[in-house]
């Protein structure tokens, strides 16, 4: 980029931006780089380019870093005397908008290592907003920035130009990001109060451990077609808007839905424990108990070790297609034995007095 043709404002000697047409031509501009303050030449006209230029021709200045502190330094000059921004969109619940200052402090060190913000600005509530000025693949600070309980809006000037800095600064929201906003998270559950809505915020982590988080409740984003719940975050904390009313009534139907299947399995229980009332009493089963229901009996009692042993009198000779003939001790069993056997409530040694077991056929 040919720098000089875009270098339209420069520092005076009162470390105010000054812009090209309010300062004599040549040297005498008495105007300063405000990166590697280098004496610069003002030219005016329509034979050289119309703007700053370095003075000295043997210059290491590095045109690039020059460029965008100059972008910095107008772009806090202009939030200075302007004493208002233009702010983006806060997840839709706040529409962008403009915010007026009542004060607003600047700190013009381009390089520095600590934590403060480039502008200060207080509304006449009292509120704080802290604004930072970046550029892409560029770290301007050698510490984090502390963030945690205050609002602090982050503005991209990669692609902004001197002259067109204003506009940008207080009639656009774009290349400008909400990094933290506790001013309008604490006014979150009101601003929807007031259309006559009900949510509560609730921490992401928190709906994890919902009883009904299948049937999420949440504020959700429709994005080409699917939903997706609205997630906030603040002070490095991630938070969903929980749909007050409409978890109340997922709530109940899961209540009720744990009530209806409790009663199921109380139910299921009664009558296993009628089933296996039953099996206790031998001559009870033998009248109204097929052979396969006695063994599905087996099989549902088979966590219960009051279970006792088959009695002698049950025998299945009359089922033959429940005997078994694949014993490697060569005894035959029947289902109700094999049942048994298999949960370990019976020895192969007692299982073999069972009136049921019979020689293997030849």
């Amino acid at each position: 980029m040919y720098y000089e043709e875009v270098f339209s404002w420069a520092e005076n000697v009162e470390g105010k931006m000054v812009h090209i047409d309010t300062v004599p031509n040549g040297k005498h501009c008495g105007c300063i780089c405000p990166n590697c303050h280098e004496k610069l030449v003002a030219r005016h006209g329509d034979i050289n380019a119309h703007g700053f230029a370095h003075l000295s021709h043997d210059r290491e200045a590095n045109l690039d870093i020059c460029y965008k502190v100059t972008l910095l330094k107008l772009a806090e000059q202009i939030i200075e005397t302007q004493k208002r921004i233009h702010v983006p969109s806060y997840y839709g619940i706040y529409k962008e908008t403009d915010i007026e200052f009542v004060d607003v402090k600047i700190d013009f060190r381009f390089e520095r290592e600590d934590r403060q913000p480039d502008v200060i600005a207080t509304t006449k509530e009292n509120q704080k907003y802290l604004i930072v000025f970046c550029f892409d693949g560029y770290v301007r600070h050698k510490q984090s920035f502390d963030y945690h309980g205050l609002t602090y809006l982050l503005v991209n000037l990669t692609r902004q130009k001197l002259n067109s800095l204003e506009n940008f600064l207080l009639a656009s929201s774009e290349d400008r990001y909400w990094i933290n906003n506790d001013v309008y998270f604490k006014g979150i559950e009101k601003k929807y109060r007031e259309i006559g809505k009900l949510v509560k915020l609730v921490q992401d982590e928190e709906c994890k451990e919902c009883k009904i988080r299948y049937s999420c409740c949440a504020v959700m984003l429709s994005d080409h077609g699917f939903s997706t719940p609205l997630v906030i975050k603040n002070n490095g904390q991630l938070f969903r808007l929980c749909k007050t009313e409409k978890y109340m009534q997922e709530l109940k139907k899961y209540c009720k839905q744990q009530e209806e299947d409790r009663l199921c399995r109380e139910a299921n229980h009664r009558r296993w424990k009628e089933k296996l009332l039953a099996r206790r009493e031998p001559e009870n089963l033998l009248k109204s108990t097929s052979c396969s229901e006695i063994y599905s009996i087996n099989q549902d009692t088979s966590g219960c070790s009051d279970v006792k042993v088959i009695d002698l009198e049950r025998t299945c000779f009359n089922c033959e297609m429940n005997l078994g003939w694949a014993c490697k001790d060569g005894w035959a069993h029947c289902a109700i034995c094999s049942g048994e056997r298999f949960f370990g409530r019976v020895s192969p040694e007692q299982a073999k007095q069972c009136p049921s077991f019979t020689r293997k056929k030849p």
